[in-house]
């Protein structure tokens, strides 16, 4: 089976001008993983403050930078009078519905739009790259659709404000209803009418001032690059993104983000639930295979010593990864210890004696992380060894 495409560009930051049709003219480059996307963020090119980047974050590995509006249009080129006819349409139909458009700038009106759902010349960015990564991982994958890689587009906003005839392409509304742009840290850029699209724009632009060699992907990626994430471990993206409350309640400050956060919740909780108990039920089929097997071996040395205890234990738990030997040896002492404590002199003679030993012994495992169904096994041969030692002792 053949390498998915993004494994063919270059490890971050060595960027290379690739397949036209999932990067178009935007030079890319790949990570690792969503971790050392994470890493590949704390390179000083991305930390300085003369040289500001920005982000946008897109699930599809081949998915083009372009607004709602220009998607309807072949080669996204959006057409002056429709531009402002919907523009217009827009206004009107805001009259009488909460916020006066009337009063304020065609922009702010593009941007309230472009959060209600109106098709604008808009394409949202953040000035956070770990948010515009939870962009890129949020919705789950289209069934049938291959998608090896999700995207981060890198922008470096510092640089094109310098640039006279770019700076309007850089937007950041200040009307107080976007709410939303704060907790993103967000902001817009608008194509200008007419232009073919927002890269082509912004390069030709570029390219005509002398500012970059438009045939040399690494000076290009100094203003405008991608970044290829590996379309793996998305719950586990998400998760580490939402202890750094980056997440659908923060992001979106309305009753609809609020549902999204919920929503997304319950799906974890099921998975949690779902997975949990595939894993319960191989642990309880391993415990009915070790309570299958005699015990004699595990207590043929009835003598009390922590190496006899670790054996037991081993046998039992058989999981390594989980309970390494050094682990075990290290709860061998503690196990002895408590039923020196709790075991009275003729506690085997005694049958509340014995259960308040189960009890005790299955708590401590359970406590320790041991599966109930394994605890019950081990709970079993623990009492059974120190049954054996004590009528060794008192033969």
């Amino acid at each position: 089976m053949a390498d998915p495409y993004f494994r063919s560009l270059p490890l971050f930051p060595t960027y290379t001008f690739g397949d036209v049709a999932i990067d178009g003219l935007v030079p890319a480059c790949r990570v690792e993983s969503w971790q050392d996307f994470i890493e590949a963020m704390r390179s000083p090119d991305h930390n300085r403050a003369a040289g500001e980047f920005v982000y946008r974050g897109q699930a599809g590995h081949n998915w083009h930078l372009s607004s709602t509006l220009a998607r309807l249009f072949d080669g996204g080129a959006v057409p002056g009078q429709h531009q402002e006819k919907l523009l217009a349409q827009f206004r009107l139909a805001m009259r009488g519905r909460g916020l006066d458009c009337s009063k304020l700038e065609d922009e702010e009106v593009w941007a309230f739009g472009q959060h209600h759902g109106l098709r604008t010349p808009l394409i949202d960015w953040t000035k956070s790259p770990y948010v515009a990564l939870f962009f890129a991982f949020d919705e789950p994958d289209v069934e049938g659709v291959e998608n090896p890689s999700r995207a981060v587009f890198c922008l470096n906003m510092a640089a094109i404000r310098a640039d006279e005839n770019l700076s309007q392409i850089i937007f950041e509304p200040t009307h107080h209803e976007n709410a939303r742009l704060v907790n993103q840290a967000g902001l817009f850029t608008i194509t200008p009418s007419g232009k073919d699209n927002l890269v082509s724009a912004i390069l030709n632009e570029l390219a005509e001032n002398e500012v970059i060699t438009p045939d040399d992907p690494m000076d290009v990626a100094r203003y405008i690059a991608k970044i290829h994430v590996p379309n793996e471990n998305r719950v586990e993206c998400l998760n580490t993104l939402r202890k750094m409350n980056i997440h659908h309640a923060n992001l979106f400050p309305d009753p609809g983000g609020a549902s999204k956060y919920c929503n997304d919740w319950l799906a974890r909780l099921i998975d949690e639930e779902k997975r949990d108990a595939a894993e319960a039920r191989a642990l309880e089929v391993a415990a009915d295979q070790a309570a299958a097997e005699p015990d004699v071996a595990l207590i043929a040395d009835s003598e009390i010593s922590a190496d006899a205890i670790a054996g037991l234990l081993r046998n039992t738990l058989r999981n390594d990864s989980e309970f390494p030997p050094e682990t075990l040896a290290g709860w061998a002492p503690k196990l002895i210890a408590l039923y020196e404590r709790l075991a009275d002199t003729d506690w085997p003679e005694r049958a509340a004696s014995e259960t308040r030993l189960k009890i005790e012994f299955r708590k401590w495992l359970m406590s320790n992380g041991v599966h109930r169904a394994v605890a019950e096994t081990g709970t079993r041969r623990l009492v059974e060894f120190f049954k054996a030692s004590w009528k060794a002792a008192n033969a």
